[in-house]
């Protein structure tokens, strides 16, 4: 049997290529980057750094080889033959792929499955539609399946110099399981360890992007402005713990309403993806997480979309508003999101960015909570860009009870004891969380003051 992974990046590689290999797969990576193929192709292997929070586990995924994609033909020829092909080259970059997976499919005479591991809503149609697209002056004989993957584990980083004869190395999480749309797959349907089948697929998406990404992506932001590096240093931090249990809290409250128990779960899953966030092994950064605000910030994102939800269920979502603020003010200088969004404030004023990317009115409902939360986050920090506390910020609690600045069992001191912190941090910032916060000196707004 044969896999092709289109992408061999943190995701293809980090989590795909074992999981095919460990099931039997030969695997081929088509690369689109020509150092990392024929390192790939070179070396024929490489290794992975995976850990829960304890000892870590080294993995060799071996043997592997690698096509360049501006290898047309050859990298078409390889999808002709697989019995499986993945992409993982995130969701922005599906079309460009597209017509490589078309020119594949056309030469077959028998069906395939291609997998989308990218974690996204409405990835098998997304999918199906961007290839299809390509087919259409001359469909394949058979037809194929298109499917969403979703992926639980983290992959934060990749070390190593691919000009150099060591394996690569790919630093992340031990979950094995990924659950696929089993509307959008063919007969035969692959085997490959961990997949669980998933109807509804859709909800199961929702229930990530509005708990475990919504929670990263808030201590991420909070993180950002309080001056950490870490995402495992900022879930140290009190305040942040306390606001991110609290809007994963919220996120969770409108999957139930609209779900159901199954699909949200329960209050516990909540205190398991904090502990993810503290697995310091990974030293997952935070301009890592936080990366793309804009698309972040969508009407149907993990952000305002989980509020929307929230929303629906009579939730107030306050935290979720506060994250979002907070994403506005993420100033990462080498990210172009960041970079495009902080531009656009500055000319064309909030109010409009809000109403723009977020789909929302700055004056009423989460729209105006959003607004008025981004001003009182600028005008909180100090002169060296940071923001020191959020016990002004802080709305409602871990236990679902109104609470504000830690006042009663529904204030941040009762989210945070939950949790099972006392807000102090450890020593050491690449190994355990940093001992103070480190100034990352984000410059200031000029709207800030206005």
């Amino acid at each position: 049997m044969k896999a092709v992974v289109i992408g061999p990046g943190r995701i293809g590689a980090g989590f795909a290529g074992q999981a095919l290999r460990e099931s039997g797969y030969e695997v081929v990576f088509l690369a689109r980057n020509p150092i990392i193929a024929r390192h790939l192709d070179r070396v024929r292997r490489y290794r992975l750094n995976l850990s829960d929070g304890g000892r870590p586990k080294e993995v060799e995924v071996a043997p592997v080889r690698a096509v360049c994609t501006s290898e047309r033909e050859r990298a078409a020829d390889e999808i002709a033959t697989a019995d499986i092909v993945v992409t993982a080259v995130g969701a922005a970059n599906l079309r460009d792929v597209a017509p490589l997976i078309a020119a594949g499919l056309r030469q077959r005479a028998a069906p395939t499955n291609v997998l989308a591991f990218e974690n996204m809503r409405n990835a098998s149609r997304r999918l199906r539609d961007v290839v299809m697209e390509r087919l259409r002056e001359q469909r394949p004989a058979v037809d194929h399946g298109f499917a969403g993957a979703l992926v639980e584990r983290v992959v934060a980083k990749r070390c190593g110099d691919p000009g150099a004869d060591e394996p690569l190395v790919f630093v992340g999480e031990t979950s094995t399981a990924f659950r696929v749309d089993r509307a959008g797959l063919v007969a035969p349907l692959p085997r490959i360890r961990g997949m669980i089948l998933t109807d509804p697929y859709e909800a199961w998406v929702k229930r990530k992007l509005y708990t475990y990404s919504a929670g990263h992506v808030t201590a991420a932001y909070l993180g950002y402005l309080k001056g950490y590096h870490y995402i495992h240093s900022a879930i140290r931090d009190r305040e942040i713990r306390a606001a991110v249990l609290a809007a994963m809290a919220e996120g969770q409250r409108g999957l139930a309403a609209h779900y159901g128990p199954e699909i949200s779960g329960e209050k516990g899953a909540l205190l398991e993806i904090i502990s993810r966030f503290d697995n310091a092994a990974l030293c997952d950064r935070i301009e890592r997480v936080g990366r793309d605000p804009k698309r972040k910030l969508g009407a149907s994102e993990r952000l305002v979309g989980a509020a929307h939800l929230a929303e629906q269920a009579g939730v107030p979502p306050r935290n979720l508003a506060l994250a979002a603020a907070a994403a506005l003010c993420f100033m990462e200088p080498d990210d172009p999101s960041a970079a495009e969004l902080e531009r656009e404030i500055e000319t064309k004023g909030p109010e409009k960015t809000i109403h723009r990317v977020c789909g929302l009115r700055p004056d009423r409902g989460l729209g105006k909570l959003v607004s008025e939360d981004s001003k009182r986050l600028l005008d909180g920090r100090n002169g060296g860009g940071l923001l020191l506390s959020l016990s002004a910020y802080l709305w409602s609690s871990w236990d679902g009870q109104p609470g504000r600045n830690g006042n009663g069992t529904g204030g941040r001191h009762g989210a945070a004891n939950a949790a099972g912190t006392n807000g102090t941090e450890a020593p050491s910032e690449e190994n355990q969380a940093e001992s103070a916060p480190t100034p990352m000196t984000p410059p200031a707004r000029r709207w800030a003051a206005s």
